[in-house]
């Protein structure tokens, strides 16, 4: 993986952002997996709900869906989704923490 320099955080969160808003979302926000709480019980009640639709993959891979670094247990993983963070100053400090390489992975879950 290579690493972007510091000075490219800003340029890189802000073509992250723009692309959300071209998509339509009203914010961006980039998280670790580990930041997020309740993450298995929330996918779970998501797919209990049958909000999955035809995915049925989810059902099929829940460990996965609902630890990511299951998938890969030595890698550092982020994972950027538009309802994760709630300030422009901790979406920038992760976006800053993955530029220096802080990640291996980075998934967008809505972005994607």
């Amino acid at each position: 993986m290579s690493v972007t320099p510091a000075a490219d955080t800003d340029a890189l969160r802000g073509r992250l952002v723009a692309q959300a808003l071209d998509e339509g979302f009203v914010s961006c926000r980039i998280c670790r997996p580990d930041a997020v709480p309740d993450v298995p019980e929330r996918l779970q009640a998501f797919v209990d709900a049958g909000y999955h639709g035809q995915m049925a993959w989810m059902a099929d891979r829940m460990a996965w869906r609902g630890n990511p670094a299951a998938l890969w247990p030595e890698a550092r993983v982020a994972t950027l989704s538009s309802d994760m963070y709630g300030s422009a100053r901790a979406l920038k400090s992760e976006i800053a923490g993955i530029a220096d390489g802080a990640a291996d992975i980075i998934i967008g879950t809505q972005l994607v």
